[in-house]
């Protein structure tokens, strides 16, 4: 009787977890993590708004232009953090997700593992903490907003946002890919975007031409066009009197 009683216990908590991150469609990622040194280190906070796009929110990170309609109802957002774990001779770390008022409102498994390399340990019990998250089948519940209001007037996390309401958005490429080292992130600039990677450095510049869906573009000293085809980004450029074309894989 007691066996029985502990699973339906266990099983109400995993259905309320579950229903509690259904209710929010909206996720910032920061750019540096509390446990963290760097912003980006050993490519974590990548690697978390890659997989939670995966699992359905719409992810941005803190220093991105979120949409003010968006932001004017910060209670339908919720904050991820990545959270050192303390396993002895291991290596592990979990996710929490905080509401506007910076409650806990779900926590992840620990992921871990006995790898003594932290640039790779780091990632791989991310990856294994994730596990949990994929099995709640996230769906979003449209029908259900949180509607509380924050507590007090400080922001959560104390997290800079900028208000300005982007322009149009850019179609995204169609393809997907789990090579973190070659996703390039496209970051707004006055004129376009320029692209980085997980480092994060620099990779491209793009302007801005007439067409969306078109750019220029500049990587170190070569010059030439960033534009969609078919769903995928190609940078093309000219090279010994020849056209090259280099596929890109780009998240806006």
């Amino acid at each position: 009787m007691k066996k029985l009683l502990f699973i339906a216990v266990l099983l109400s908590s995993f259905q309320f977890f579950s229903q509690g991150l259904n209710d929010y469609q909206y996720v910032i990622v920061p750019t540096k993590f509390n446990d963290f040194d760097s912003e980006n280190q050993y490519r974590l906070n990548t690697i978390t708004k890659f997989n939670l796009e995966k699992m359905g929110f719409v992810a941005f990170y803190e220093n991105s232009n979120i949409p003010v309609e968006i932001l004017s109802k910060r209670c339908d957002i919720v904050m991820v953090d990545v959270v050192k774990g303390k396993k002895f001779l291991l290596t592990s770390v979990f996710l929490t997700f905080k509401d506007c008022n910076g409650q806990v409102i779900h926590q992840s498994e620990i992921g871990k593992t006995k790898d003594k390399d932290f640039k790779t340990a780091f990632p791989k019990a991310l990856e294994e903490a994730f596990t949990s998250l994929f099995a709640l089948n996230y769906k979003y519940n449209a029908t259900k907003s949180s509607t509380a209001e924050p507590l007090g007037e400080v922001p959560p996390n104390n997290v800079s946002i900028s208000l300005e309401k982007p322009k149009a958005s850019l179609p995204a490429p169609l393809s997907e890919t789990t090579d973190y080292s070659k996703l390039l992130f496209a970051q707004p600039t006055a004129n376009g975007f320029q692209l980085v990677d997980s480092t994060p450095k620099v990779v491209f510049k793009l302007f801005k031409t007439d067409n969306p869906s078109m750019f220029l573009a500049q990587k170190g000293d070569q010059n030439g066009v960033v534009s969609l085809k078919d769903g995928s980004w190609f940078f093309e450029y000219q090279e010994n009197e020849k056209v090259v074309s280099e596929k890109l894989e780009i998240k806006f």
